[in-house]
């Protein structure tokens, strides 16, 4: 290789490097899938050797388990698998899923009150009886932010949906447990 060529080639390692660094695995494998597909280059594991530069590396196969699960991370997430995952209870959370779903796994950061509601049919889950309140109560948690056709999951949105949505209604379960306190009769000290 030409030192020229060499430069660039290490430049580019370099920069691909640091943009990625602060990413998670899945979210690191999604972005080099995304760059393989975009510049037409067979993904590595996925296809042997790459015959175009078949003089200077080998694309790796999988040859392991670790490897193997490094292939099939890099295959897309199901709504339904997401919902297992991060087990929704209330619709107001389904509703911030869709928007996280169609954001880290549709690529599709924006969307309208409506664009949300085809994925209960996707999910084969029940949708509400008053989608519109549900959607109001995301916004009023501090999940969606709306704005017409360019409403999007906000940071707290996303940290809801990453913790499985931990957290959330604690604060009613501590109202039932001071409830229930109460209703147990205090013994007389003697």
């Amino acid at each position: 290789m030409a030192p020229e060529k060499k430069d660039k080639a290490i430049a580019a390692l370099e920069g691909v490097h640091a943009a990625l660094k602060g990413l998670n695995a899945n979210e690191r494998q999604r972005v080099l899938a995304s760059v393989y597909a975009l510049l037409d280059i067979p993904a590595p594991g996925l296809s042997g050797r790459n015959t175009e530069a078949s003089d200077e590396v080998a694309s790796p196969t999988p040859t392991d388990a670790s490897a193997g699960a490094a292939v099939a991370s890099t295959r897309p997430l199901a709504i339904r698998e997401l919902i297992q995952e991060k087990k929704p209870r209330t619709h107001p959370q389904f509703v911030t899923l869709f928007a996280y779903f169609r954001e880290r796994h549709e690529n599709r950061s924006t969307f309208s009150r409506d664009d949300l509601k085809r994925y209960y049919t996707m999910s084969r889950e029940h949708p509400p009886a008053n989608y519109d309140r549900d959607f109001v109560e995301a916004i009023k948690k501090g999940w969606i932010h709306e704005d017409a056709d360019n409403s999007y999951i906000t940071s707290r949105g996303i940290e809801a949906v990453e913790s499985g949505f931990a957290g959330v209604g604690e604060k009613k379960a501590r109202v039932k447990e001071r409830t229930a306190k109460r209703k147990i009769p205090n013994k007389k000290r003697s």
